[in-house]
């Protein structure tokens, strides 16, 4: 008894059709969507593929059909009944997806990407679901899908089925292979320099970063952190002082060493803190290019070079330490949260419109908003404080939120998230109107705990991570570390130490500004913060704390 038809088939094999009803082979629907998918929705493949081989034809016509071959591959693996259909449909939604931020913002979707997307909120994602975005899924992801979705296909019998997908599957696999392998000597170098090419290949590439970041999470879901740092105690200085000593960390967001006023920007982004004494940093790089990276990999003290969120989650980090030194440790969030930092603190404070109503006026609060807690904290503290305020700072695309309309100092500015609305000058102009409020909320700080003498106060500001703005083409961060521009990876680092800080714990500002000019990066902070408030840790490594030579001795 032969096997049923499906309905499903592969060429030449289908039962034929009813008399004028159209249906399509299911390897024929696999070739429209590839040749679909490779024509309008891999640009940015295909342009570092010409770039790349330029001077090669042969094998920019080999590596142009691996390629092809391998997207076949791709949809040999669900040319299956029942599943054929939908899979596609999901593949040409994903590449239309991608293919929208490569065009609106030069973004390559990795797993870092995804991981950052999975941890932000709603209030920053929303931004980026702009009209441009609805039109260009709409029609070049939604339509298609839809069609996809709604053609009939011929039947085949299961015993077809049986033999002839696994065949189809090994058979693209088999000529992927022969290609890579007969044109290794082009290909290799290719891939390994240009890494930008495979990243750009879509649907292979961000179906590769969910898939990896299901398989991170799957990894992470059951990690206990374990001990780290327990022998951290307050040291001779710290025990010391006579007042509560009151650290404040800022984490700032998107703020690119490029664009800052002190190191030599063409504009005054920063004129409130050129006129206050405090040490600029001005060769500062970033651990990663997006908050999901940058932020727990500095205060892990794994370094840059070690940093995995696998290992991250793995240990205790800064603020456990510090909690371990007996001092009181806050996180205070106006961003896309503490990124797991805090996770052992407790509640984490959340900025909103009941903490400073005119900081929120405009539907977003502003950094501003930090500076009533900052105030109430000094007044009321009465043993060792550090506190974390993770800043919204010049998160984008929507850079004109994070400043009052009332006070863009660079006109015109960018007043939509959509830059296709906005000249290139008004996109900057909007950026550095954002690290204005920075500078502005930074110096308003050191004003605040200097005109004060209940606390002894310090300040520390880092940026998690740069941004990009236009340049080569690229906007907003979050570009692969292998690819990513300096615009991404510098930032700006700012210190402030209060003259009864500075004495109270034997760190000369003066030391610290002799090494202003120095290459630092985001791994000094975990030592640094350590070092500087005289927390005694056998984790603590005086080569990566920036105040370790400052003190007599080296303590």
């Amino acid at each position: 008894m032969s096997s049923p038809p499906l309905p499903f088939s592969f060429p030449g094999t289908a039962e034929r059709p009813g008399k004028g009803r159209f249906r399509l082979s299911p390897w024929g629907l696999n070739l429209l969507v590839a040749a679909y998918l490779l024509l309008a929705l891999n640009g940015g493949l295909w342009a570092a593929v010409f770039r790349v081989f330029a001077r090669d034809p042969l094998a920019l016509g080999a590596f142009g059909t691996a390629v092809s071959l391998l997207l076949l591959a791709l949809m040999a693996f669900v040319t299956l009944p029942g599943l054929q259909r939908p899979a596609l449909a999901l593949m040409i939604l994903t590449a239309a997806v991608a293919e929208h931020f490569r065009r609106a913002y030069g973004v390559l979707i990795d797993r870092d990407m995804i991981q950052n997307a999975m941890l932000t909120t709603t209030t920053e994602s929303k931004h980026l679901f702009t009209l441009a975005f609805f039109r260009d899924v709409g029609l070049m992801g939604l339509v298609p899908a839809g069609l996809v979705l709604a053609v009939p296909l011929q039947p085949v019998r299961l015993r077809a089925v049986l033999w002839r997908w696994p065949l189809g599957i090994v058979l693209c696999l088999a000529l992927v292979a022969g290609l890579v392998v007969g044109n290794y000597r082009s290909f290799a170098p290719a891939v390994r320099n240009h890494r930008e090419m495979l990243a750009a290949f879509q649907p292979g590439a961000p179906l590769r970063a969910m898939a990896r970041y299901g398989l991170l999470r799957l990894a992470t879901a059951d990690i206990t952190a374990a001990p780290y740092g327990r022998d951290a105690r307050p040291g001779p200085l710290l025990a010391a002082a006579k007042k509560p000593v009151l650290f404040v960390l800022f984490v700032g967001e998107t703020a690119r060493a490029q664009s800052f006023g002190l190191n030599g920007y063409g504009r005054d982004t920063t004129p409130e803190l050129a006129g206050l004494d405090v040490v600029n940093f001005r060769d500062t790089t970033a651990c990663g290019t997006s908050t999901a990276v940058s932020v727990p990999c500095m205060f892990s003290g794994l370094g840059a070079g070690a940093y995995s969120q696998k290992r991250f989650l793995g240990r205790e980090n800064l603020v456990d330490i510090l909690a371990h030194a007996g001092l009181k440790v806050e996180w205070i969030d106006n961003n896309t949260g503490d990124q797991k930092v805090a996770k052992r603190l407790g509640p984490v404070t959340r900025i909103d419109a009941t903490i400073d109503p005119a900081a929120c006026a405009g539907g977003e609060c502003t950094d501003t908003a930090f500076l009533p807690i900052i105030r109430a904290r000094m007044e009321t503290i009465t043993e060792n404080t550090v506190l974390v305020l993770h800043m919204i700072g010049s998160h984008g695309p929507a850079y004109y939120l994070r400043y009052p309309a009332d006070q863009a100092v660079f006109t015109p500015d960018c007043r939509s998230s959509a830059f296709a609305d906005c000249q290139p000058e008004e996109i900057v102009n909007a950026y550095d109107n954002s690290i204005r409020m920075t500078d502005h909320v930074l110096a308003e700080t050191v004003r605040m705990m200097a005109a004060q003498d209940r606390v002894i106060p310090a300040m520390y500001f880092v940026s998690d991570h740069g941004e990009s703005l236009g340049e080569k083409g690229l906007y907003l961060h979050a570009a692969p570390m292998f690819m990513a521009p300096d615009e991404q990876r510098k930032v700006p680092f700012v210190l402030w130490l209060s003259q009864p800080f500075q004495q109270a714990l034997d760190v000369p500002q003066s030391c610290l500004d002799a090494k202003a000019g120095q290459p630092v990066s985001q791994d000094n902070l975990f030592h640094s913060v350590l070092g500087l408030l005289d927390i005694q840790t056998s984790v603590r490594e005086d080569a990566l704390d920036l105040s370790h030579d400052c003190r007599k001795g080296g303590a």
